[in-house]
């Protein structure tokens, strides 16, 4: 089969053998995979192995069936959660199980998405019932969100700024509107992720790149209840403390090896509390689908391009600047360029 593999700082087309199904194990034909930004940045870092299929926000069909698998049949349309876990050890106890070693995530540790065929533990597998194939693959950012946004303790009312507009602060905006959240603020760069911004439900939306950032922030300090950091930003952590008001919650969403500075004197003085976010539990993953099935997140606003395998490894580059550029799927189902 024909896959994206991880090359030298970047991703190429290659053909790799087709997988078949383990014990209870599935083989998945992948309709839609988005492409992460912990994938652009870690191709671009040389983090992930040589060789590796990379992919974890996928959908698709399945078209074989392992042994001991009751609970999965050929044809069946599927969201597949991407984390592995043996639901036995201490961080699967504690719901982290994303820090679960012995199952390796799909895209992370196991070939991913980006790729016609995926072979999946059946337990990881979310059935579609009447979400659409394509929208299916959007469980997975929206469940990274909805984590974040419980962390935070968003509920009706709660005022809340995200800094940074790419497809997981795009998302963060989603649960917080199904969350009930009175007023969101979204902040970024990129002029098509802002006005992806206004279509998911930000009621302003402020441009980082220009001196408006500064004035906006101090023109709202102590105003928000929640704040959420999605950008990596060196100087976003300083400004959202200062947004924030007393009793407010922070969370830290984006994957950065940034270094951030924050008054330690208003961190007590406002009794803030601050959290990380990584990922998020089977049940937020449930969550996540039922909010599309129900129509409560509409995550089309997202979606700027439908890539062929072939067209994806200039979208890795694309993305590393996006412009215009929201979020971008690959569809191995679709032609290449040479073949329309």
């Amino acid at each position: 089969m024909r896959a994206l593999a991880v090359a030298d700082g970047a991703v190429e087309v290659t053909t790799v053998p087709d997988p078949s199904p383990g014990q209870g194990e599935v083989v998945v034909a992948v309709h839609s995979c988005g492409i992460c930004g912990s994938d652009v940045h870690g191709v671009e870092q040389g983090r992930p192995a040589l060789g590796q299929v990379l992919g974890h926000e996928l959908s698709g069909t399945v078209v074989a069936v392992g042994r001991g698998v009751r609970a999965a049949r050929v044809g069946d349309a599927v969201a597949v959660n991407p984390l592995g876990a043996c639901g036995r050890c201490e961080e699967c106890s504690r719901g982290l199980s994303f820090r679960c070693r012995a199952v390796p995530n799909v895209g992370l540790g196991a070939p991913g998405g980006f790729a016609e065929y995926v072979r999946v533990p059946a337990g990881q597998l979310y059935e579609l019932g009447s979400v659409a194939l394509e929208d299916g693959a959007h469980a997975e950012p929206l469940a990274v969100a909805l984590h974040a946004a419980r962390l935070a303790g968003a509920r009706t009312g709660t005022r809340a700024v995200v800094f940074g507009a790419g497809p997981i602060g795009l998302s963060v905006v989603l649960a917080l509107r199904a969350l009930g959240a009175a007023e969101v603020v979204a902040v970024g760069r990129s002029a098509g992720r802002r006005r992806a911004a206004v279509a998911v439900g930000a009621d302003v939306v402020v441009d980082a790149s220009s001196a408006d950032v500064d004035a906006f922030f101090t023109e709202h300090a102590g105003h928000f209840d929640a704040a959420f950091e999605c950008s990596g930003a060196e100087t976003a952590f300083e400004l959202l403390v200062g947004a924030l008001a007393s009793d407010g919650r922070l969370v830290e969403v984006a994957l950065t090896r940034q270094v951030a500075s924050i008054s330690l004197a208003e961190l007590l003085a406002k009794n803030l509390h601050v959290a990380g976010s990584c990922a998020y539990g089977p049940h937020e993953f449930a969550d996540s689908l039922a909010l599309i099935a129900s129509g409560t997140v509409d995550p089309s606003p997202l979606v700027s391009a439908r890539l062929s395998l072939d067209e994806a490894p200039q979208a890795f580059v694309d993305l590393r600047r996006p412009k215009d550029l929201v979020a971008a799927l690959v569809q191995p189902w679709r032609p290449g360029p040479r073949a329309r």
